[in-house]
């Protein structure tokens, strides 16, 4: 029976990935309430040596098996009839060769849902490709884009993974969805190139005529006041221009044909930027985002990653969770990013060491102690 006190209480998750896009949908899962079961390799997660991986494993418990072997293959099989989810992000074909693809795993079990997260897709050209984020970002225009003209960028935070994490939690929920209706099970799959594409879903849209709007904005920018600090600016319609315009002591411009739209301040950048430049540096940081707030304009302090953890408004959330963990000492990590009124998410807790609950998950799914011992002694599982 599930557990309602959560979103996904009683949900039981295999969850077969490692790298960031699969492990982090897991995560997902798990922050809502899943019991999620990362099946490891006896060496570890690859990524199990980055920071990282605390967070996009966070809330799972872990059991660590030689996959290669029959028995080994045996424990997925027998945890697999159980559940409700198993998870993969190894290229196409290779859980099959391993004796734990959808047709295996949903052949003992049709209300399974089998998913799938992968670089390129299924079936194409890329078929075979290995593929990481940064591939992704340079093949579909993202780093172009961020060179603004100029040499391409790479945006070191994995844009391309998250979203495919996102993306794929979002299509086990459907499926769960459907088979709450259907009773059946299915297999649901996504990969980095359709999370990429989705991502620029904007930028995507192409038709003759069409105006670049990837010029450098007066009014959506960087700015670096007078302290040397920076801030961003993001006045996004007419209205905050015109606020704008008030608060910075400019009231002649409000109204000046030549900023009255979007596109016009674009196509006049030239005129526009360096008066916002010099007058933004006439002024601390602090001075100018008390200004722009006091006039409802959006504006925001740049900050690093130590600084944004730390802040009241992170804090004041919940998002920056303190724990002991056993191999760093004390570890933050982000919480949970959804908020319920009548099932609420739970802290999941840090992520698991490897192997942390074989003993326990291998129990629960009927191997005896002497049974785990001979495993272990084997070297099927750690």
């Amino acid at each position: 029976m599930a557990d309602l006190a959560t979103p996904l209480g009683g949900v039981r998750v295999v969850d077969l990935t490692s790298y960031i896009a699969g492990s982090y949908a897991a995560t997902m899962l798990a922050d809502l309430g899943a019991d999620v079961v990362k099946v490891e390799s006896l060496e570890g997660d690859s990524f199990r040596e980055l920071p990282g991986f605390f967070a996009w494993n966070r809330g799972k418990r872990s059991i660590a098996i030689n996959l290669k072997a029959p028995e080994g293959r045996a424990v997925v099989e027998r945890l697999a009839r159980d559940a409700d989810v198993v998870m993969e992000n190894m290229r196409p074909g290779v859980a099959d060769r391993l004796g734990v693809g959808e047709a295996t795993l949903r052949g003992l079990n049709p209300r399974l849902i089998y998913c799938s997260t992968t670089a390129f897709g299924s079936t194409g050209p890329f078929v075979d490709r290995p593929g990481f984020d940064p591939v992704l970002q340079g093949m579909a225009g993202i780093m172009a884009l961020q060179g603004f003209g100029g040499p391409p960028q790479y945006i070191r935070v994995a844009l391309v993974d998250y979203y495919a994490a996102a993306l794929t939690a979002q299509a086990v929920l459907a499926a769960l969805f459907v088979r709450e209706r259907s009773g059946v099970g299915q297999k649901v799959e996504t990969s980095l190139l359709h999370a990429v594409t989705a991502l620029q879903a904007g930028n995507f849209v192409d038709y003759p005529g069409k105006q670049s709007v990837f010029r450098d904005n007066p009014t959506y920018r960087l700015y670096q006041a007078g302290d040397g600090e920076w801030l961003f600016l993001a006045c996004g319609n007419q209205s905050f221009w015109v606020k704008l315009c008030q608060a910075l002591g400019l009231e002649d411009l409000a109204h000046d044909p030549r900023f009255a739209s979007w596109m016009l301040r674009l196509d006049n950048r030239e005129v526009l930027l360096p008066i916002l430049e010099t007058r933004f540096r006439s002024r601390p940081r602090d001075a100018w985002l008390e200004v722009l707030r006091t006039h409802d304009i959006p504006a925001g302090a740049v900050h690093t990653i130590d600084e944004f953890r730390r802040h009241p408004l992170t804090r004041h959330h919940g998002l920056a969770r303190e724990y002991d963990h056993p191999e760093v000492g004390r570890l933050t990590l982000p919480g949970s990013p959804l908020l319920f009124s009548q099932t609420p998410t739970r802290d999941v807790g840090p992520s698991p060491t490897l192997g942390q609950h074989t003993d326990e998950v291998l129990g629960a799914a009927g191997y005896d102690a002497a049974a785990r011992a001979g495993l272990r002694a084997r070297k099927i599982i750690r």
